[in-house]
């Protein structure tokens, strides 16, 4: 990997190719050099935190596919990690391409740190503060 950028658009800004742009242009069915650019302007984002080691990346922004997003997450309700990470495959499985981690209810790092190990798509998180 190359060490010379932070983030993907930090990389097309100076000019670098990443490996995830390649993915993202393949699926996208896009010349590499054209989602480069696109980075570059701010009018693509390639979800590509460096801490998610299974991903496999999207692109999302102008003139791509539309994605599919699941919200779901640990509460009061459901407090089972597992259960919840089987939900989250199940819509990985189902073609859901991005997971919105919606997490509220006690420790939920171990259940985000699961996630960015064993999913494979895009990840958000939301942080809920009570006032």
């Amino acid at each position: 990997m190359n060490q010379n950028y932070t983030t993907q658009m930090d990389a097309a800004r100076k000019g670098i190719i990443t490996e995830q742009m390649k993915i993202v242009a393949e699926k996208e069915y896009m010349p590499v050099e054209q989602l480069r650019q696109l980075v570059a302007e701010g009018k693509v984002a390639i979800c590509a935190n460096k801490h998610h080691t299974c991903l496999n990346p999207e692109g999302v922004g102008s003139m791509l596919r539309t994605k599919i997003n699941v919200n779901l997450g640990v509460s009061r309700d459901c407090k089972d990690y597992d259960v919840e990470m089987q939900k989250v495959m199940s819509a990985v499985n189902l073609g859901a391409e991005a997971i919105m981690d919606l997490s509220s209810h006690g420790n939920t790092q171990p259940f985000r740190q699961k996630l960015t190990h064993e999913c494979p798509v895009m990840i958000g998180t939301v942080r809920f503060m009570i006032l």
